[in-house]
């Protein structure tokens, strides 16, 4: 019994200490897995679609260097990419903001930009940087995110009614009490979504440090090819097109769906120029490009490639992603993670209000207690 009170007060004071920051990036995360459907309703005109044969994507990328020449692309998401919903999407740096440019595939005409202001990208902010990213922003986060599994861990401890009477754990009784009401509701939310609050806050704590723990076991959170290979020897012909670029990269992973590039970091003095990074998507993915192709830039060579099917190890940075944001099972499992980010509301709202009835219970004991010895 003494065990449970210690628990009760931990999970106690570890809600109420992250608390409202757990509400907030659980509402923020709830929006973030239908952000590409959400910003369509929102900028429909940045994803239209002319009918036709497509510009080339060397085309594309033209227009969007000669209309942002002081800008560096460092992402090109092809059409089936989620965000990309058709339209061939760069992502560039330009100064201190990131744009994001939507180009018509079928004109080669920008539709539009989309900066660090929009609705989007500051809820996304918000959800992993809680806006503060020039303070320790994501580390914060992290740290919520450890808080929050241990609030679970301890809230699966207190709702456990053990094996034989586990039904126990999921009934709402009828009754008058207003705060038996209100904890049969936060037991039986809690005990349901305690395995989706579990994998939530444990995979968003370790988007922050999973190299850490990875290395407290002796082990690297995630398998790269040796960052000497990966890299792109100039030669006088120039860089290869970036449509033959991709066409190599298809041909290296057959069964595979094209999904985002990624450019290399601006060369600095005395080191190499990087290789570009392809990233595919097979039947097999359970997120949005799980197969790694690295090719030279001038002449087109293969130089690191990942698969799952091939290379062991890559377990957990295949699956990382995917279990954190509900990718992983379509628009089912979608559906689910948005509903299990209202969760933490409802948990929020329930346990407040247990808190404050036996609070003022406690209060109004005291007051007769008082009275009666005064008295």
């Amino acid at each position: 019994m003494k065990t449970r009170r210690i628990i009760e007060k931990i999970h106690l004071w570890l809600s109420m200490l992250a608390g409202v920051f757990i509400v907030l990036i659980g509402l923020t995360g709830s929006l973030l897995v239908f952000e590409p459907e959400l910003n369509s309703m929102l900028h429909p005109n940045l994803y239209k679609v002319t009918e036709g044969k497509k510009v080339t994507y060397q085309q594309a990328l033209q227009v969007v260097s000669e209309s942002h020449p002081k800008g560096q692309i460092d992402r090109v998401y092809t059409p089936s990419e989620p965000n990309a919903r058709g339209v061939y999407l760069f992502r560039l740096k330009e100064g201190e903001e990131q744009k994001n440019i939507f180009v018509d595939p079928g004109t080669g005409y920008i539709n539009g930009t989309l900066g660090d202001k929009a609705l989007f990208n500051l809820i996304a902010e918000f959800h992993e940087k809680l806006l503060l990213k020039d303070f320790n922003g994501e580390k914060i986060i992290g740290t919520i995110g450890f808080i929050f599994f241990f609030i679970t861990l301890s809230g699966l401890y207190l709702w456990w009614p053990g094996i034989k009477k586990w039904a126990r754990g999921f009934i709402l009784r009828r009754n008058a009490n207003p705060y038996v009401r209100q904890y049969d509701l936060h037991k039986v939310i809690g005990g349901v979504s305690i395995p989706f609050l579990l994998v939530v806050s444990l995979t968003g704590a370790l988007f922050v440090y999973d190299e850490m723990i990875f290395g407290w076991f002796g082990a690297k959170a995630k398998v790269m090819p040796p960052e000497e290979q990966l890299i792109s020897k100039a030669l006088p012909t120039g860089k290869l097109p970036l449509d033959e670029l991709l066409s190599r990269a298809e041909k290296a992973v057959p069964q595979g769906t094209l999904m985002q590039v990624r450019m290399p970091d601006k060369v600095e003095r005395g080191t190499p120029e990087g290789a570009v990074e392809f990233r595919l998507s097979g039947s097999f993915d359970p997120g949005n490009g799980n197969v790694k192709v690295w090719l030279d830039q001038y002449s087109g060579k293969v130089v690191g490639k990942l698969d799952p099917r091939v290379n062991s190890g890559l377990m957990y940075q295949t699956w990382h992603l995917p279990l954190h944001t509900g990718s992983f099972g379509g628009l089912f499992t979608k559906i689910l993670y948005a509903i299990g980010g209202l969760t933490p509301s409802i948990l929020m709202f329930t346990g407040v209000y247990m808190w404050w009835y036996k609070k003022k219970n406690k209060n109004k004991r005291k007051q007769k207690i008082d009275s009666r010895a005064v008295a």
